[in-house]
């Protein structure tokens, strides 16, 4: 049986190429990449701002509340300046009589109004329509019972199309060569010929500790701290794909003792998904750390990996301190730098070919 993701994810194949849009000059989209400028008729917000905001506004745990996409519901007077923006999105049934409903049906092509009006499209993206790096996203449907449960039942899907091309471009930026300083390919070599596995390291990010011996490798980067640790273990096949959260928090303790001055899980706040890194089975897991004798603390993300092929259980695991900042920017870095992982470093070496070529550099195996 197709999952309703995947389906989702076959919906946006063919609808992509429905919304219509005209070329002009274009200049890069300015603001943040987790602010969502968003659209919807007076008529119907109270129906569907619950499910827009369940979808995309997730909150994270850090010291204060912080969101992973702000949803920002505008006027449509304010539609002008929003298309100077990263992520802007309509939601409005066809039959909507307020002004996006006549936008949408003004704007979609007559194959992709048939396809709403028979329920089988309801979401159309366009990437770069009034300004580079950018993303416009149309969701809609018969009615607005019906787009709230569209909304409601595909949350989950539209969250990573808008979190996939948050972490692509944030992620152009952290690789890219900025004021004279450029990706580590060197560092990426090293850990390929020591560790066996591969991962990318941004400019501001150094190895600050770990040998092969010990299994342990961090990396960091400063103003603000954040860091990202790889940690790996034996692979028991009896425990293949169901790590319990007390290993976890014990076995990231232990470590912490050794290498980050005593910092702690905060047991209670530890919540988790079922993902895939790599393409390996995956717990994805966020929570909070703190350092009780420093009196500090902050959110922690990260990932739990089996990988049978090489008999290991890796730990994927990045954390940020920054005092009065936002931590979610920084938390994100942690995130994308852990989703270049691959634990078959020798397989990785082709694209880190292709990838040094760009770049004008060589790889010294």
């Amino acid at each position: 049986m197709i999952s309703r993701y995947v389906r989702f994810l076959f919906s946006l194949a063919i609808t992509a190429i429905l919304l219509s849009g005209c070329a002009k000059p274009k200049r890069n989209a300015i603001g943040s990449f987790n602010v969502v400028y968003t659209f919807v008729d007076r008529s119907e917000i109270d129906i569907l701002k619950e499910p827009i905001e369940i979808a995309l506004a997730r909150e994270i745990q850090t010291p204060q509340k912080e969101l992973l996409f702000r949803v920002i519901f505008s006027e449509q007077n304010d539609f002008e300046n929003a298309t100077r923006y990263h992520i802007v999105l309509i939601t409005a049934s066809i039959k909507s009589n307020g002004d996006w409903g006549h936008y949408i049906r003004n704007n979609l092509s007559s194959e992709a109004l048939e396809g709403v009006e028979e329920g089988e499209l309801n979401i159309f993206i366009r990437k770069d329509v009034w300004a580079k790096k950018q993303i416009f996203i149309i969701v809609t449907a018969r009615s607005v019972h019906e787009l709230r449960a569209y909304l409601l039942i595909n949350g989950e899907g539209i969250f990573t199309l808008v979190n996939n091309f948050c972490n692509e471009h944030v992620g152009n930026w952290l690789f890219d060569e900025f004021m004279g300083k450029s990706e580590k390919l060197d560092f990426t070599e090293k850990i390929i010929r020591t560790y066996g596995f591969a991962i990318r390291i941004p400019r501001m990010f150094d190895w600050e500790k770990g040998l092969s011996k010990n299994r342990f490798l961090w990396l960091r980067a400063i103003d603000p701290e954040r860091w990202v640790f790889v940690y790996w273990e034996p692979l028991n096949l009896l425990h293949f794909g169901s790590p319990s959260l007390i290993w976890l928090a014990n076995t990231r303790d232990s470590l912490c003792a050794i290498y980050y001055e005593g910092d702690q899980v905060v047991r209670n706040k530890l919540v988790y998904e079922r993902k895939t890194i790599a393409g390996l089975p995956a717990i994805n897991y966020r929570g909070m750390w703190k350092n009780r004798q420093k009196n500090i603390g902050g959110p922690m993300f990260g990932y739990i990996v089996d990988d049978i092929k090489h008999n290991r259980r890796y730990i994927l695991d990045g954390a940020v301190f920054a005092p009065g900042a936002r931590k979610e920017p920084y938390l994100r870095h942690c995130e994308i730098i852990m989703n270049t992982f691959n634990p078959d470093g020798q397989g990785f070496m082709d694209s880190l070919e292709i990838l040094s070529l760009k770049k004008g550099k060589s790889i010294l195996f």
